[in-house]
């Protein structure tokens, strides 16, 4: 049989989750018969703006209509931040000392292509930096 997948691509909303979570995958990958390599990765919802309360008031009003639920609600469930590129830089690493291996980001933006472009240059950087 082909496989369709090796990863895993949860949102928890913290890293320690994370980690819970990514212990319980791992094991139950090795007693799968032949047992499986799983690539650990996350997804996450991020607003970034230099205000954090900007970020916070533009992420509500993505979050919210997107799911039609309270934000708060959301962010109970799923890995969602809004803040400045440093602090959503911090946050990722926190996954990925945790283990994340490939990180999907949705960016709750008005203008995705800046919103992509400041990723690349303000976040990710961070990121690495801190994973060497």
């Amino acid at each position: 049989m082909a496989r369709l997948a090796d990863g895993w691509l949860p949102y928890p909303p913290t890293a320690a989750t994370y980690v819970q979570e990514r212990e319980f995958v791992s094991s139950t990958a090795e007693q799968a018969a032949p047992p499986r390599a799983v690539t650990p990765a996350l997804y996450a919802t991020l607003c970034l703006d230099e205000d954090p309360e900007i970020a916070h008031r533009r992420l509500r009003t993505s979050v919210e209509s997107y799911y039609n639920a309270p934000l708060e609600f959301i962010t109970a469930l799923q890995a969602v931040f809004a803040g400045t590129p440093r602090q959503a830089a911090a946050r990722l690493s926190g996954y990925v000392e945790a283990g994340a291996r490939h990180v999907v980001i949705r960016l709750s933006t008005d203008d995705h292509a800046d919103g992509l472009e400041e990723l690349a240059e303000r976040v990710l950087p961070l990121v690495r930096a801190k994973d060497q």
